[in-house]
């Protein structure tokens, strides 16, 4: 009997330690790890106001897809992610949504963090606006019309060893990824269309991961609405 319980035991450590043979310390994949941030939208005038949620992410384990060694995280909206972590980096390969019976996969990885930290590293991923509004048109939502569905993010290393203060610590060693996807929008100031900049940058620190998302769609007429959005670590379980 105590045998059993010993094994049972060792069994649960293997179980909680599970993780990539080559985990990134910029994005942990172990089973078990949570995060629970503070989401603030602040949008822009006119009818300007602030929108303030809750986002948990759990790390679920090793869940292999197509016969691929993968590693599986799942937000408390219903969303679910399959990442993988090797020698290339980290790199998301499959999804599902909260309506969806099963996993899509992407039709090229996704990089989150190439292997590569360096100023030099350069990569690109389909995007769309989050939270950018048409005040008259619907749906008011640009992420809802097609042609604005899939944008292009072009992603590089803004800098390293960087410092962030959050409600769920202090952490050093950061680094920070800039992002940016040009939009065609009318903006009024000109009377014309043209490229208009969605701008992302993420903080990325040793041991935990995302600490920090900065996220800016801009108004640029006045039947728009956009504004800044922020996401801040507030919790961290190990």
């Amino acid at each position: 009997m105590r045998r059993l319980l010993l094994a049972a035991l060792a069994l649960l450590v293997l179980s909680a330690c599970e993780k990539p043979a080559r985990e990134n310390t910029f994005f942990p994949l172990a089973d078990g790890l949570r995060w629970v941030y503070k989401v603030e939208t602040r949008f822009d005038d006119p009818e300007s106001f602030v929108d303030i949620s809750t986002l948990t992410i759990t790390n679920r384990g090793r869940h292999d897809i197509n016969g691929t060694e993968a590693w599986r995280r799942r937000s408390d909206s219903g969303n679910e992610y399959w990442l993988r972590s090797d020698e290339k980096g980290v790199y998301r390969i499959a999804s599902r949504g909260p309506a969806a019976k099963m996993a899509v996969l992407d039709a090229a990885p996704r990089i989150v963090i190439p292997a590569k930290l360096s100023p030099e590293e350069k990569w690109s991923i389909p995007t769309m606006p989050y939270f950018l509004k048409r005040r008259s048109e619907w749906p008011p939502e640009f992420k809802y019309v097609d042609k604005f569905r899939n944008l292009t993010m072009d992603f590089s290393i803004e800098s390293t060893g960087q410092a962030v203060k959050t409600p769920a610590g202090d952490f050093s060693g950061c680094l920070i990824i800039k992002g940016i996807a040009p939009i065609n929008l009318w903006v009024e100031s000109e009377m014309t269309y043209k490229p208009v900049p969605i701008e992302s940058r993420e903080w990325y620190c040793p041991g935990v991961g995302l600490v920090q998302l900065e996220r800016k769609e801009p108004t640029t007429a006045r039947f728009f609405q956009g504004g800044v959005m922020r996401m801040t670590l507030t919790e961290f379980n190990k």
